[in-house]
């Protein structure tokens, strides 16, 4: 997050760029978990992702496609021609 500060010019001193970094990416973080979880991916892994990557992360999993595991447990009994 301190890379997009430092590419947008800001000048503020480092404790504060940090501060907001830090705010920025506890934010973020369970958004990306949530996001990542309901395209079939783990919400732990984007967690930890969003917290260190912040905005870069969340772009990354809304462009990533689903995955294709379905993390639904199978019907039981089965039905149709699965018996």
């Amino acid at each position: 997050m301190t890379s997009g500060f430092a590419l947008m010019g800001y000048r503020l001193p480092p404790a504060t760029i940090l501060a907001t970094s830090i705010v920025v990416n506890l934010a973020l973080a369970p958004l990306t978990a949530v996001i990542a979880s309901r395209r079939g991916r783990s919400a732990l892994r984007w967690t930890i992702a969003g917290l260190s990557l912040g905005m870069w992360a969340l772009a990354v999993v809304l462009v990533l496609p689903a995955s294709n595991r379905s993390h639904e447990p199978p019907t039981y009994p089965p039905t149709s021609d699965a018996a």
